[in-house]
């Protein structure tokens, strides 16, 4: 969502279709930022490892730093709301409606999940 907004600020446009899917979204480095935040994601220290060793050649120490920063801040954030129950407020739920429906990332949540598993 502020990747969105950002963009019409700084008039720069996004596919934000890619970041569920196999297209590019127009990020400098986005292939190893996603590398960066699927690592976080699945916690294992060795593929931690190793992609820090490649972003720090790559983009270097300060933008990885940056870079994994954000990663586990989303990744926190987000299991700390599900954890709690806390619904996504309906301002937000009305503004970013069309948005989620195009990245498809209403199927990531818990409800949708309690649907098809519950």
């Amino acid at each position: 969502m502020l990747l969105r907004r950002s963009g019409e600020i700084s008039e720069e446009s996004y596919n934000l279709s890619g970041v569920l899917g196999d297209d590019d979204v127009g990020v400098e480095d986005e292939g190893l930022l996603v590398a960066i935040a699927e690592a976080v994601f699945a916690g294992d220290p060795i593929d931690l490892a190793h992609i820090r060793a490649e972003a720090v050649r790559s983009i270097g120490a300060e933008k990885f730093v940056d870079a994994i920063g954000i990663a586990s801040g989303f990744n926190g954030i987000t299991k700390v709301a599900n954890a709690t129950g806390i619904p996504l407020d309906t301002r937000t739920e009305e503004v970013t409606a069309s948005l989620r429906q195009q990245i498809g990332i209403d199927d990531y949540s818990e409800s949708h999940k309690s649907r098809l598993y519950g």
